[in-house]
């Protein structure tokens, strides 16, 4: 799915949605290209499909899906091992009811009434 991130200006990503995520993580190279300086965030480590565990700097970036603007904490790693870039729970479920059709292969964002 698309999601925006703002840095010095707003940048267009492509990721993946995990439920079983914790962390919204993307590939370091995406935290320069917002203008972070990666190891300025906070370090911390998450648990990975296979069960190992990667270092992640934890930012704090506005985020925009759809036209919902917010702040969210989001993970950059060296590490991810994988060539895509997920978006996970953290401060992102919490604001969308987000359903998963398997035999359309859709995942849909409804914006929860507050």
């Amino acid at each position: 799915m698309s999601i925006r991130l703002k840095g010095k200006e707003w940048v267009e990503f492509r990721a993946f949605v995990d439920s079983g995520a914790g962390y919204s993580i993307f590939q370091a190279e995406m935290a320069e290209i917002l203008g972070l300086r990666l190891e300025n965030g906070t370090e911390s480590y998450v648990t990975v499909g296979d069960g190992s565990q990667i270092k992640v700097y934890i930012h704090r970036v506005k985020v925009k899906i759809a036209e919902l603007e917010f702040d969210a904490s989001i993970g950059f790693s060296r590490h991810l091992g994988i060539g895509f870039n997920i978006i996970g729970r953290l401060d992102i479920f919490d604001r969308f009811k987000v359903c998963f059709d398997e035999s359309e292969r859709v995942v849909e964002f409804q914006l929860k009434s507050k």
